[in-house]
């Protein structure tokens, strides 16, 4: 286990990779996105990224003074013994950013054997690890694949959007609202909706469509996932709000978030840069909402933005990170 004691004045060399191999990741960009975050920081020249297939080699030839492995502890195939004995080689701080609490907890203990630093997205699975160096730290969004001008509200044909898997919570909500939503322009789309939904469509989009999608409704619902595929043990509730939450705000959509815990007003201010609903009803009400007083809304949806521009981007990630190794950057 290794915190570096002397680091060049121009900043610490960083590498960011994987906790599985790309063959099992579904969402590469979280790396490259945090990658670019460190490149603000430091300057392009101090970061590396790499699949954790190529890490080993890539922290043996350039032995970086921080390696930061992002994702999901689940695979087997992920050889992060390797991973700590390499980042050990070169007197490397080796941090865990675990992306998928608390959903995976069960599979914890992995962070425990091999992380100098473990760093949850999840603020209440966060206080039950048992490392003895563990931090809370979001997932954001990038400005360079989630930013978009905002357009006014009231020139927006499509009343709502939504993207995401059907999960049980999920499907139950819009079986409640279907009706509603069914005589509006809306856009509920995703994977494994049933045929009996009038409202949805199943159609995935990529991480583009999504923000292209978003920028042009005048509301975006935020239904978190209710999917457990390991938290049996403990059977931790999410706290922390995903990070489809500021990517969205990035996008310039006002939200509709549906609550599931108060840690949400810490990002962004109720009523103020986003809606909080709790039911069919509030989400029948925001939208009465959008049409009515657009100009509302859209003034939501930009103090959002800003909001997230100023505090949630994976420059702000990449600077906390810093600051939980010990590390700063020069001024």
């Amino acid at each position: 286990m290794n915190f570096v004691s002397a680091i060049s004045l121009a900043g610490p060399h960083v590498l960011v990779t994987s906790t599985f191999p790309d063959t099992l990741n579904r969402n590469p960009g979280i790396r490259s996105d945090l990658a670019e975050g460190f490149a603000e920081l430091l300057g392009v020249e101090r970061v590396i990224q790499s699949p954790l297939e190529l890490a080993v080699s890539v922290i043996r030839a350039s032995r970086p003074d921080v390696v930061v492995a992002v994702g999901s502890l689940v695979p087997d195939l992920s050889d992060l013994r390797e991973l700590r004995r390499a980042a050990d080689a070169v007197g490397a701080v080796l941090i865990f950013w675990l992306t998928d609490d608390p959903y995976e907890f069960d599979y914890a203990f992995k962070a425990d054997l091999y992380a100098d630093i473990v760093v949850s997205n999840d603020s209440w699975a966060a206080q039950h690890y048992r490392h003895p160096d563990i931090h809370h730290l979001p997932l954001a969004a990038a400005p360079n694949r989630h930013f978009r001008p905002i357009c006014p509200v009231a020139e927006r044909e499509t009343v709502m959007f939504f993207c995401g898997v059907a999960y049980p919570n999920r499907i139950a909500l819009m079986r409640r609202i279907d009706d509603f939503l069914s005589r509006h322009v809306v856009e509920i789309l995703g994977a494994g909706w049933p045929d009996t939904l009038r409202c949805a469509v199943n159609r995935r989009l990529t991480p583009a469509q999504m923000a292209d999608y978003a920028a042009a409704a005048r509301l975006t619902l935020n239904i978190g996932r209710d999917l457990d595929v390991a938290n049996r043990r403990l059977s931790l509730p999410q706290a922390t709000p995903g990070p489809r939450t500021f990517e969205v705000a990035l996008s310039g959509s006002t939200q509709a978030f549906f609550v599931t815990g108060l840690e949400i007003c810490e990002h962004f201010e109720p009523d103020t840069e986003i809606l909080l609903v709790d039911g069919a009803g509030d989400i029948a009400r925001a939208i009465e909402r959008s049409l009515d007083e657009p100009e509302a809304i859209e003034t939501i949806a930009r103090r959002a933005q800003a909001r997230a521009l100023r505090e949630h981007t994976y420059r702000h990630r990449a600077a906390r990170l810093l600051d939980f190794s010990r590390l700063t950057v020069p001024a």
